[in-house]
Formats: structure tokens, sequence, C-alpha cells
């Protein structure tokens, strides 16, 4: 059956997504997340992607090759021509949120979208980047928003999810609390969206009134298409039950062994290179369904991979080379948890008359550490070693000659070595 355009059809899903591509390296996530998406539902499907002059031609032809492929439909705006004055306007109110490498003009065109998009489209997801769709998105698309303007999910809404204790003296410093038009309850994440249009558009154009808003409240503002859309609409959209904006560094910790269903939240550079990690994996597994996964992408990542893990463990080679010059001249004096002790002896085959001093969690009120430093180095293989440390220095100790972080000479796993580089990150 022959897709009908746009908005000419009620079954219709549409999606958007914002990106600048400075360095043709960002699309690939975009391409994962419309992936996940397509994988998941047999809805017919419009995605709407928001960009500018950074579009390359190889990632354009990658989204339609990639529609092509679910019998999808996609449309390109690129927001920085269509939009030209409204956004040398914004810039000449508040260029850092348009012009810095942290902040990008995309990160503003979710605002523009009620101006950019046909007005036959009266209803839109929007969703980041960095997110994975592991859902039928037409759950989400069916949600009643009951006359809200657009619907999103609540910070409040995950920590009572999760269970933990509100911060408050954290989050203030974060949202805008200082001021009446939100609070914790009502600050919402603007990296799922679900947005009546036709509402929006009632509103007029919000972008620039919202940064002449942010001028006055630089310091209390860090996020700032958020900011504004909090600015707008803390008082009058849906609360979303929280798996429509499953934040992944918080689940990693907090959640379930298994992903959910629900749409991940990648949160920017929190993805990982570890397959192990489920909420790492579904990531990969659209990838690798996307055209970006091609055999010059696996090549390249080969040799970064390589050349990444070469220099990483040589700088344990020489911390390793640095302790055995210690231990060379003195007496060692393993200091770690009781737990820990006969896995610290085997692993670095000390005998039976070595000293190992077993330290709980209340070390920090009182070392007892009895042998001489003029014949001995403590190697410490605690939790708290940079709190340590400083006490250490205080004393007139030395690192490296008194005293050695442990943890620093214990050679990890190679994939735990790619987890701290976050390889895919830099492809």
């Amino acid at each position: 059956m022959e897709r009908k355009r746009i908005g000419d059809d009620a079954r219709m899903v549409h999606v958007a997504y914002a990106m600048t591509d400075k360095h043709g390296t960002y699309s690939k996530y975009i391409g994962a997340s419309i992936c996940s998406l397509f994988e998941r539902t047999d809805a017919w499907v419009t995605i709407h992607l928001l960009h500018d002059d950074t579009l390359t031609e190889k990632n354009r032809a990658n989204f339609i090759e990639l529609a092509r492929r679910y019998g999808q439909q996609l449309f390109f705006y690129n927001v920085a021509e269509e939009c030209k004055e409204l956004l040398a306007e914004a810039r000449e109110i508040f260029r850092r949120a348009v012009d810095t490498d942290y902040y990008t003009p995309a990160a503003l065109y979710r605002l523009l979208a009620p101006i950019v998009l046909p007005h036959d489209v009266k209803r839109l997801i929007y969703l980041d980047a960095d997110t994975i769709v592991n859902m039928d998105i037409r759950k989400f698309w069916e949600v009643f928003l009951d006359g809200n303007p657009l619907g999103a999910v609540t910070e409040r809404t995950l920590m009572e999810h999760y269970q933990k204790q509100i911060d408050r003296s954290i989050d203030e410093k974060l949202y805008l609390f200082k001021n009446s038009w939100t609070d914790f309850d009502t600050c919402f994440n603007s990296g799922v969206l679900l947005m009546d249009l036709e509402k929006m558009r009632d509103m007029g154009e919000i972008l620039l009134p919202g940064l002449r808003f942010i001028v006055q409240h630089e310091e209390e503002c860090r996020f700032f298409d958020q900011d504004i859309l909090n600015y707008f609409f803390a008082r009058d959209f849906l609360h979303l039950p929280w798996i429509y904006n499953i934040l992944q560094p918080w689940d990693r910790d907090w959640g379930s062994s298994e992903p959910v269903e629900g749409i991940y939240h990648y949160m920017g550079r929190t993805l990982r290179y570890n397959y192990e990690e489920p909420r790492d994996r579904i990531f990969y597994e659209a990838f690798v369904k996307t055209p970006w996964c091609d055999a010059e992408f696996l090549c390249k990542s080969y040799v970064v991979t390589r050349n990444i893990l070469a220099g990483e463990l040589e700088k344990y080679v020489e911390r390793n080379r640095k302790a055995a010059a210690v231990w060379a001249r003195r007496k060692r004096v393993f200091v770690g948890p009781q737990a820990d002790e006969k896995k610290l002896r085997e692993m670095f085959m000390l005998a039976q008359e070595d000293p190992y001093i077993a330290l709980d969690d209340g070390w920090s009120k009182g070392l007892n550490l009895p042998y001489e430093l003029g014949t001995h180095v403590y190697v410490f293989f605690l939790n708290k070693f940079p709190e340590l440390k400083k006490q250490l220095n205080a004393a007139g100790w030395q690192e490296w000659e008194d005293y050695i972080d442990g943890k620093s000479i214990i050679i990890p796993h190679p994939s735990n070595l790619l987890d701290d580089y976050r390889i895919f990150l830099v492809m």
C-alpha cells in the first residue's frame, strides 16, 4: 500500500530529531535511534529531521537508505536556512545559547518545530539523538494529552521510581526553583517530548522571548532549550510516566538487570563500549542494522581501539615499574578491606608473613599505620583514597616513596579501559 504524505492520515506517527554535525560523526546516533524505532513498530512513521548545513551528502544518503529499508517516510528541514533571520536575532540576544561547542543551534531547533513543520502535522514526538526506542512508538503516540500543549517526564517522577531521596540543595542549583514558574515537582527533561503543535502554534514563537528570559536569569540557567520550555510550560504539561524518558546513567546504577519497555535516554556521553551491559547492547543492536555500520567504520573502530588500549596499557606498565622500584628499596605493607585480603595476597603473591592491615569503613576517624616509613612503603586499596591522599600529603608523606595507590597499578580488563574512553563517541 502506498504511504500517504506528511500528516494527511491520523494513523501516521510523526517523530522529529534535531542535529548539528560539524565533524560528520554525530548522524550515526540519530540513525541508531531511528532504526530502533522502526524495528519495534508496524505503524506508519514519518521522521522529520531538523538540521543545518553540517549535514553531509553521505549522511543524508544514509538516512534516506535507512527509511527506505523499513518502508517509512523521512523529510529534511534545513532550519538554519528556513529560520535564518530568526536565528540571527537569537544570536544577537544571547549568542552563547546558539554558537558554542557545548550549545549548538540544534538544541534550540525543537523550539522551532511548530514553525518549520507543515501545519498539517498537528502532533509530534520529539526525541534527542542519544535515545533508543525500546518499545512500540505507537503506544507513546497514543498517549492522551488531555488538552496540554506537551507531555514530558519530570526528574521527580524518575527519582520516585528509583526510590531515591531528593537532594534539593543540589537541584536548586540546576533548575529555576528560585522563581515562581517552576519547582522540583514541575521541572521536566526536554530530551523526550510529546507535542501538540496546534496549541504551541497558537502561543506564537517562543524562541526569542525565551532567550530574553535566559539573559535575565543566566546564572540560574544551564540547559537553555530545557529552561525555555520549562519557563513556558512547567505549569501546563502532562506528566508522563518514567518509561518514556529512562535516564540511562540512573537506570544503570539503580534499575533492573535487563532493559524494560520504554525510551532510553543516554544523556550525552554515557554510552559505553560494553556489549555485556544490556543498556549499551540495545544501542549497538540497533546501530549494526544502520548504513553507518559498514566496512570503513569497522576498520576505523579497530584502529582506534587498538591505539587506545596500547596507550592505556603503557600507563599501567609504567606505574608498575615505579612501584617495583620502590619495593626494591622498601618492604611492602598492603592496606585494604578485610574482605579483599585473600584476593590481594594471591594477586601480588604476598607471603603469609608479609603485613596486611585491614581497615573498616571508619578508617578516616584515625589511621593505625605502625611501620616505619624509611623501611616500608604503604600500598592502599581503599575507595576513599583521594581523601586519604590529602591527609598523607599534609603529614609530609611522599607518593611513590612512602605510599602508593594500589588500584592505580592493577591493570583492568580491556573492556573496562574502553568503557572509560567511550570509543564509539570519537568515531
